[in-house]
């Protein structure tokens, strides 16, 4: 902690966490081949305990935010959909197929981008391909995300006739300066004309929001939560920390004076504060790392098979999460996928049959810890038996940095397990952080550090302000000028 920022809410942090999506990472593997990674895939251990994820990724999208960490290979060319919905589902099966747990239960498949909607009526292709695998079954967790200003009333159809049991879409913020400081549509007109479309149709219809947005106050945030909370319409709502580091373009437009500022550290602190505080008052339940849902609106069925990882990362070791399309990520037992960013690199590996992968930026490291920094992500928390089970791949530092976060409040201990308390939630991408071993911290405070590095290169002139400057795989272009 720096002399000149006190510690934020009595807790050992003075800043709220730079990253929240990329935990995963891994330092670059330049030796790395891809008949390695193929035989790490097909050799990956159906351990006890095992689950099967799926993620697909749709990367078409009709607006450009500024706080979008997903936008490195985002494209406006959505009419080449169809062919698209095709590789997608050759993909899916390939390495699927490739895979121990083919045939196993899938646990969730969340399909997300950009905006799925805008595969349109080839939606039907995936979601038809998806509902095929063997394990696919009534127990199976099956999500779509689309955009409010793109979908249309066809898309959601099929999305009922399909049997979809979770819909997600961006709110962000209500307030109209905020919005338009993150380069979304001001109006928000588009939001009372989806929700009377999905009226009762779709179990759980879940709002994002996010806190620390530029220009964004506390008393902004406490009534986007009353009204989305209020309408019974929405039964669940995802409430994510900005965090400039993985947004390049956000960082540029800071630089230039475009958008003020991010809210200081304490007033982002007392943001998810308030957050939290507002879903336990309205008696919401967390069913996800940042999703609360009204389990009086959602059939206990439904509440049930929620996996509540929304397919960003895998919860522990022993995950199958296979992420198929451009920028998706694969976790699997001994290995990390991360596919190609630019869609054209991706499909044409596709259609050769090689795997769509970045090798360098790949892995084939054992990350038998992972239950122990990403536990803070899960809703339910660390089973005490799964924390003894993996004792021996933890280092000293991380076992005592455990027990002192204990110490200090921020994760609860019972007969059961572990747990999260209030203020464990609002730091708990701190809390993965500190956790996490040293090589896979410096791993993402690297990652950090680079989309900083990029927004600044941006906003001198030495690099593009367009969504290839979240492309990861080619940042050296662009910081090699600065």
């Amino acid at each position: 902690m720096t002399d000149d920022r006190p510690a934020l809410l009595g807790t050992r942090y003075d800043q709220l966490a730079r990253n929240t999506i990329d935990y995963w990472m891994q330092p670059d593997a330049p030796t790395l081949s891809q008949p390695q990674l193929i035989e790490a895939v097909e050799h990956a251990p159906a351990l006890h305990d095992a689950s099967l994820r799926l993620y697909l990724h749709v990367p078409y999208c009709a607006q450009r935010c500024r706080f979008c960490a997903f936008s490195g290979g985002n494209s406006l060319d959505w009419k080449q959909a169809e062919d698209y919905a095709t590789l997608l589902v050759q993909s899916l099966k390939d390495t699927w197929g490739r895979t121990a747990m083919r045939g196993k239960p899938i646990r969730s498949v969340n399909i997300g981008g950009g905006s799925p909607d805008l595969l349109g009526d080839s939606i039907d292709r995936v979601l038809d391909a998806v509902q095929a695998l063997p394990g696919f079954g009534p127990d199976t967790e099956l999500g779509v995300e689309f955009t409010l200003a793109t979908v249309r009333p066809a898309f959601i159809d099929r999305l009922v006739a399909h049997g979809v049991s979770k819909v997600s879409f961006g709110v962000q913020s209500l307030d109209p300066v905020v919005r338009g400081y993150t380069r979304q549509p001001k109006t928000l007109v588009h939001l009372e004309r989806v929700l009377e479309w999905l009226d009762g149709r779709i179990p759980v219809v879940n709002a994002d929001l996010i806190t620390g947005l530029p220009g964004q106050t506390r008393e902004g945030v406490a009534a986007d939560l009353d009204t989305l909370i209020a309408d019974p319409r929405v039964t669940a709502i995802s409430s994510y920390l900005l965090t400039v580091g993985a947004a390049p373009a956000l960082v540029a437009a800071i630089d230039s004076g475009k958008t003020p500022p991010v809210p200081a550290g304490l007033e982002q602190a007392l943001m998810r504060l308030e957050t939290y505080g507002a879903f336990r008052r309205s008696g919401w339940i967390r069913r996800g790392t940042n999703t609360y849902v009204d389990p009086r609106a959602v059939p206990q069925n439904v509440l049930s098979r929620m996996a509540g990882d929304e397919c960003i990362g895998a919860s522990s070791y022993e995950t199958f999460l296979l992420g198929i399309g451009p920028q998706a990520v694969s976790s699997l037992p001994g290995v990390r996928l991360e596919n190609l960013v630019d869609v054209e690199a991706w499909s044409d590996a596709v259609r050769r049959d090689a795997l769509p992968v970045c090798v360098s930026k790949c892995s084939t490291v054992h990350q038998r810890d992972m239950a122990l920094w990403t536990f803070p992500l899960r809703w339910e928390g660390l089973p005490r038996a799964r924390w003894e089970a993996m004792q021996d791949a933890l280092s000293p530092g991380q076992v005592q940095t455990f027990e002192a976060l204990q110490h200090e409040g921020l994760i609860t201990a019972s007969e059961e397990g572990f747990g999260l308390s209030l203020l464990g939630e609002v730091f708990m991408g701190q809390l993965v952080r500190d956790l996490k071993a040293d090589d896979g911290r410096a791993a993402v405070d690297a990652y950090i550090a680079e989309g900083e590095a990029l927004g600044h290169a941006a906003s001198r002139g030495n690099a593009p302000d367009v969504n290839v400057l979240n492309n990861r795989q080619h940042a050296h272009r662009w910081l090699r000028r600065e």
